[in-house]
């Protein structure tokens, strides 16, 4: 069985992936159709084909599935800068609102190859495997929010320096999660994917259901908090600016 991808975005100028096999090639993202953690069926896996990067390559394996699942931020976390002192006047000091993460599956670009002979439900739990690990992240990750707002916690005397600097602590975060989750899907791949390993993959579902139930009440489950005045005030994590590039498979 080949290696399935995680495509992590790391919100900045643009999406980056980390592939979880060395050999997976690059593919774009369509995030057109996504869900947040449940059980996955066959029916979310809508791509009419695998990803373009695997068409026509004579050197790759024949895809068994692709699942696309990633890490994202809420787009509504800001990032305000408030003065210190009474009056309106610096220095300032950041206040993150609304600052959560989730797993998301891309329905669009997941796709699922009906000619293969493995067992639909070592696949399908393969897949689940893979969307579980984006969703752990996600939930270690609102897990530290307070630790990481208190990292954030400088002071500037300028409005917009502040900001910067308390999404820089964040965006650090972030990335060293995506980095740590894409050793654990690369590990994951090697022991289950290259043949049929049951005992390996199912140790691997209780590691991660495990996992999923220690932090439920991390899940970015709640509505977001209100917005209060400030001064400037820009996003927590930048969106990007173009669709990710990725890896599949």
């Amino acid at each position: 069985m080949s290696a399935l991808g995680l495509l992590v975005p790391l919100a900045a100028s643009a999406l980056m992936a980390v592939p979880a096999a060395g050999q997976t090639p690059p593919v774009r993202l369509d995030t057109s159709d996504v869900i947040t953690y449940r059980a996955l069926t066959r029916g979310d896996f809508r791509g009419q084909h695998p990803p373009k990067a695997f068409l026509g390559r004579v050197d790759l394996p024949r895809p068994v599935a692709v699942s696309c699942a990633y890490v994202a931020p809420d787009p509504r976390a800001r990032v305000f800068a408030e003065p210190i002192r009474p009056g309106g006047q610096g220095p300032y000091r950041p206040r993150v609102e609304n600052l959560a993460f989730r797993g998301l599956f891309s329905r669009s670009c997941s796709w699922w190859n009906r000619e293969h002979g493995l067992s639909p439900m070592y696949v399908l739990e393969h897949e689940q495997i893979h969307f579980a690990l984006s969703e752990v992240a996600a939930r270690r990750l609102n897990r530290d929010v307070p630790r990481m707002l208190t990292s954030a916690s400088v002071e500037s005397a300028s409005p917009d320096s502040v900001i910067t600097l308390a999404r820089r602590r964040i965006q650090d975060a972030l990335e060293r999660t995506l980095a740590e989750t894409g050793k654990l899907n690369l590990e994951f791949d090697r022991a289950t994917s290259f043949g049929f390993s049951l005992h390996l993959q199912e140790a691997w579902r209780l590691r991660v259901e495990k996992d999923l139930e220690e932090l439920a009440r991390f899940a970015a489950d709640r509505p977001p908090g209100r917005r209060g005045p400030g001064t400037p005030e820009a996003p927590a994590v930048p969106p990007p600016r173009h669709l990710p590039e990725g890896a599949a498979e």
